[in-house]
């Protein structure tokens, strides 16, 4: 929250380098306007526009967002895969999570998601109803069934223990799982051995959804 499509991307620069340069990536921007997030003021120009992909206490924003990305999707796609950082990567899970309760015999519209510091998502009937409540992994077991790759930084202060309960809601066999030494961020040039790790986690998540064609 707080940021934008450049701003994910170069976050995402140093892992995305040492990846196969094959692969190609899209970075929308939110469509909620909001205050430039405080640990990025000193890097990026405050007379720029930051957003978020949703207010995290509205239901009508949330359903908004979800219809703005399966739009994106169907306009711009197909996509192998989705990557999310944060309120992203909540909100990616969170229509995977929907579309996996709602229509289970459906595929899928990708085929990994990459889950970099990602939030609980939203349960979907609740959603239906104006509530925001967070999906219970301890109700619903695990329910994202398509390769992921789940990072997050042991110091994450900012949404501590979040991506632990994401982690859960993912199909312990298709799974791959990193964590790094870093905080609530993308490790970038001067945390090299994350770097590598990240870039493990995302190969072995892509390697698991070939293997499941």
């Amino acid at each position: 929250m707080g940021t934008n499509g450049q701003v994910l991307e170069t976050n995402f620069a140093t892992v995305r380098y040492e990846l196969d340069h094959s692969h190609t990536f899209d970075f929308p921007d939110g469509s909620v306007l909001c205050p430039i997030a405080p640990d990025i003021k000193a890097y990026y120009p405050l007379q720029d526009e930051y957003y978020q992909y949703f207010d995290s206490t509205s239901a009508p924003s949330l359903s908004l967002a979800l219809a703005q990305l399966e739009r994106y999707i169907q306009e711009e796609g197909p996509f192998d895969g989705v990557l999310g950082f944060s309120q992203g990567a909540t909100l990616a899970a969170t229509y995977l999570a929907r579309l996996s309760l709602d229509y289970p015999s459906r595929s899928l519209p990708f085929r990994c998601a990459i889950f970099f510091c990602g939030g609980i998502p939203f349960d979907s009937e609740a959603l239906k109803l104006g509530d925001m409540v967070l999906v219970d992994p301890g109700t619903t077991g695990p329910i994202l069934g398509l390769s992921t790759a789940n990072i997050w930084g042991r110091n994450d202060i900012i949404w501590p223990g979040s991506s632990e309960v994401l982690c859960e809601l993912c199909d312990n066999e298709y799974k791959n799982v990193y964590i790094h030494d870093e905080g609530h961020s993308i490790p970038g040039p001067r945390a090299k051995e994350a770097v590598q790790g990240c870039v493990r986690a995302i190969r072995r998540a892509i390697l698991t959804a070939d293997l499941m064609q």
